[in-house]
């Protein structure tokens, strides 16, 4: 698998406690592969916190990585008009000019009132990795909302797989991917 990945390359993970929980792990898997990966996440946060926000372009402009992660939505899932972010999507995307970019979303722990679908239809050029294609019954902490320990690694190793299999070899870019299938 190491061949697969474009090492020296940096990759910047942002977003809410669904990053951290996925960032730790995937941030290890990715440096013992010889990429260089952060980390940057808050708790509870929102998408039009980080669409509008500083602290996106900041990270940006400081790391200028190869490939932006962004795992966020998990503190929408209940929002009563989803569609009004939308726009914030939109922006969070235009902030990282033009990088290759995946937003990952959380595995479910309920149903959503239609924040990742919002998210999935307003990402492009960004690919959208439904977390729930990759992985199933992820075990929870507790709270039975964040991954367990246990959890965390599975959904990095299939964030991780995901990553290597849409990743294209014969790319401009080492992060361009796949086109998405219709």
């Amino acid at each position: 698998m190491d061949a697969d990945l474009p090492r020296g390359t940096l990759v910047l993970h942002v977003g809410d406690s669904f990053a951290g929980a996925l960032g730790v792990p995937l941030g290890q898997r990715l440096k013992a592969r010889g990429l260089r990966s952060v980390l940057e996440f808050q708790t509870s946060s929102y998408v039009p916190t980080w669409a509008s926000g500083t602290e996106l372009p900041s990270y940006v402009a400081r790391y200028n990585p190869d490939l932006v992660i962004v795992t966020l939505g998990a503190n929408e899932f209940e929002l009563a008009n989803p569609q009004q972010r939308a726009s914030s999507v939109r922006k969070l995307v235009r902030v990282l000019g033009g990088r290759p970019c995946v937003w990952i979303s959380p595995p479910r722990w309920k149903r959503d009132t239609g924040i990742l679908a919002v998210i999935r239809d307003n990402v492009k050029p960004c690919r959208f990795l439904d977390s729930d294609s990759v992985v199933h019954d992820v075990p929870r902490k507790r709270d039975k909302i964040h991954p367990s320990d246990v959890g965390r690694e599975l959904w990095a190793d299939a964030v991780l797989a995901w990553l290597v299999r849409e990743r294209r070899t014969d790319g401009e870019r080492p992060w361009d991917f796949k086109a998405e299938a219709p």
